[in-house]
């Protein structure tokens, strides 16, 4: 049960490796009222800028939800552009604190703490703001209950997880036009990743592992919508991962030219044949820096 307990709270935090990052923003409510007549392409970011998101995932431990347990956290998330040498945007984001629980079978529950955070470094491609790698550490408190009754027992937990995309994540493909279908191509991911409790005493995972992603077909549409920073004119870039009998993954990235970025992007995964969700995660934007 222990590394069972351990294993869900990190699969929930495992945030920046199907979203496009974002910065920091300080405007309090965004208006976008043009409307975009033609297809954008890339746009430059600068160091400084930044997005900020909230952020809600949810995670089963197996495909068997109904009686396994569940996860279920969010927060807000702030991405900034602290590099942009060369042909590379390096960000880094911070989500502090995490909010969230694990609802075990039975009256037993895992309550996350305030003092739960998590931190990525990410690199991008300028060309098309495609994913390279990204580098997360996240680290959490937290205690058990027995229904709204805490136990006096807290749980402390870290991991570190190295990503790499070759070639890059591109969920992005730029030009964007209404309209548009193609076929994201095929690329290889590879981590490095440990897991440990009490700050580093018990390793509960120390792995290297490597697997390929197949090609999949992507769509284009132009819309409106609408988030907490405002309502924008977006291009949705909708394309689905097949996994066999496995499951599917569909991501959804809502991609406006005022922001600069995303401004909501989500991923849902289906496990097998039953089609019940087995993660997803949603992410709308709540302010910003970048200007046009």
């Amino acid at each position: 049960m222990k590394e069972k307990i351990i294993g869900i709270f990190v699969c929930m935090l495992l945030i920046a490796t199907f979203a496009i990052p974002i910065s920091a923003i300080d405007n309090e409510n965004i208006q976008n009222t043009k409307s975009i007549s033609k297809g954008v392409d890339v746009p430059v970011w600068e160091i400084g800028d930044s997005w900020t998101y909230n952020i809600e995932v949810y995670q089963a431990t197996s495909p068997n939800i109904t009686d396994d347990m569940v996860a279920i956290i969010g927060g807000e998330i702030t991405f900034e552009v602290m590099d942009d040498t060369g042909d590379i945007y390096k960000l880094e984001g911070i989500m502090k604190p995490i909010k969230g629980k694990l609802d075990i079978p039975g009256n037993i529950d895992l309550r996350i703490t305030r003092l739960s955070s998590y931190k990525v470094e990410i690199e991008l491609e300028k060309t098309n703001l495609a994913i390279l790698n990204h580098d997360w550490v996240t680290k959490g408190v937290g205690h058990l209950t027995v229904g709204p009754i805490p136990l006096p027992i807290l749980l402390q937990m870290q991991a570190h997880r190295y990503t790499e995309f070759n070639p890059a994540l591109d969920l992005l493909p730029f030009p964007l036009n209404d309209g548009d279908s193609g076929t994201i191509g095929s690329f290889t991911v590879s981590e490095q990743s440990k897991v440990s409790m009490f700050w580093g005493l018990i390793t509960i995972e120390d792995a290297e592992v490597e697997w390929p992603l197949h090609e999949c077909e992507y769509t284009c549409t132009f819309q409106s919508i609408s988030v907490p920073a405002g309502t924008f004119d977006v291009y949705t870039v909708e394309a689905e991962y097949h996994w066999g009998y496995q499951g599917d993954d569909t991501f959804h990235s809502h991609y406006a030219e005022d922001v600069g970025n995303v401004v909501k992007t989500s991923l849902n995964i289906d496990f097998g044949e039953t089609e019940v969700t087995y993660y997803s995660m949603v992410m709308e934007l709540v302010s910003t820096t970048y200007e046009p």
